[in-house]
């Protein structure tokens, strides 16, 4: 996960958006991490993540302590992980269209 400050986000905003096309991006406020600039597809994705903000902060918290325990999966598999996933959904939105 890519990390910045929010001064810096502020400053190369139009950069920082791109880059959360790739990966998440942490935004940091004097060190301390105070939020996390994610993209969404459309307007849907979007309101399903404002819609589940607690249960993703508990997500990303789990997340963490998994991996400060040396659990979690390499971030090559996390990534094909997230690209598969997207591909499906992809594939039942394009058959619901028709």
């Amino acid at each position: 996960m890519k990390t910045a400050s929010a001064a810096k986000i502020a400053a190369e905003f139009n950069d920082y958006l791109e880059a959360s096309r790739h990966q998440p991006v942490l935004i940091t406020r004097n060190g301390k991490p105070v939020a996390v600039l994610l993209a969404v597809q459309d307007k849907a994705d979007a309101e399903q993540l404002a819609g589940r903000s607690r249960s993703l902060r508990s997500i990303f918290e789990e997340a963490h302590e998994q991996i400060e325990k040396g659990g979690g999966i390499p971030h090559d598999q996390f990534w094909r992980e997230v690209a598969q996933h997207r591909r499906a959904k992809g594939k039942n939105i394009g058959h619901k269209a028709r």
